[in-house]
């Protein structure tokens, strides 16, 4: 089965991750070809920071992101430290990378990872080391020390914009495009910055309430839609996009 949307839909993450998510689309839904479905419009590219100097010790890592798993690959002595991931895809990398103790859960959410640090880090007193990228969306430190944990943050990559709002703007102006999918907060605002009307139509698909947050508090103009994916999950967006009747032609 060929599947053919009335335009194509963007993907607005690195060229990797775009590549691995239209092949898992391929895969869930056993597709031979999604040629000219989706258009890769990376937003931003992940900057790696030198191997951390800091001592992690016996602490407990976190990570909220696959990028930074990528940045302490390189260390040594983290096999049998416990790792606490936001999601799966996280975990997979840390697993694969030879970690043994990863922990997350089962719904990839950042309030969720909380509540499984709660309850597998029994003493509140202790210290944990978050590995994390420059810019974020939600204080995880602040909201851990609220319940008296020690936080150590390492700052392991950045993400740097390598498109222009004058280019996405002009890309949208064309209305060659159906629709664009967000997983993150920051790529959604670098992406709704460079608009000024939105297509009539246009859909605006997300991972979770608070990535479609940043397009509401935009208040772009025009008739556009914004779906949110069930869970915080790709297959869910995946299913979100699948299901979505309005961008297949007629």
């Amino acid at each position: 089965m060929t599947l053919s949307f009335k335009k194509p839909i963007i993907l607005t993450r690195t060229n990797q991750d775009n590549k691995d998510f239209v092949n898992l689309f391929l895969s869930t839904y056993k597709l031979e070809n999604i040629k000219n479905c989706f258009k890769c419009l990376p937003l931003i590219e992940i900057v790696l920071e030198k191997k951390t100097k800091e001592t992690i010790g016996s602490n407990p890592l976190i990570f909220t992101s696959r990028h930074g798993v990528q940045a302490i690959s390189l260390m040594s002595n983290l096999a049998e430290k416990e790792i606490f991931c936001v999601g799966q895809s996280t975990a997979n990398l840390a697993i694969e990378l030879g970690l043994k103790n990863v922990f997350y859960p089962s719904v990839g959410t950042v309030s969720n990872l909380v509540r499984l640090i709660r309850s597998k880090v029994d003493n509140n007193s202790s210290s944990l080391h978050y590995f994390r990228g420059e810019e974020i969306s939600y204080d995880l430190k602040g909201e851990l020390s609220k319940f008296g944990y020690v936080i150590t943050e390492s700052i392991v990559y950045r993400q740097k914009q390598i498109r222009s709002e004058r280019l996405i703007n002009n890309i949208i102006s064309k209305e060659n495009a159906g629709g664009v999918v967000f997983f993150s907060a920051s790529v959604a605002k670098i992406f709704c910055k460079g608009i000024k009307i939105v297509p009539e139509d246009f859909l605006f698909m997300c991972i979770s309430d608070r990535v479609a947050q940043v397009v509401f508090e935009a208040q772009l103009k025009g008739n556009y839609k914004v779906k949110i994916a069930s869970q915080p999950t790709t297959e869910e967006i995946i299913e979100l996009i699948y299901n979505e009747k309005s961008i297949w032609p007629n």
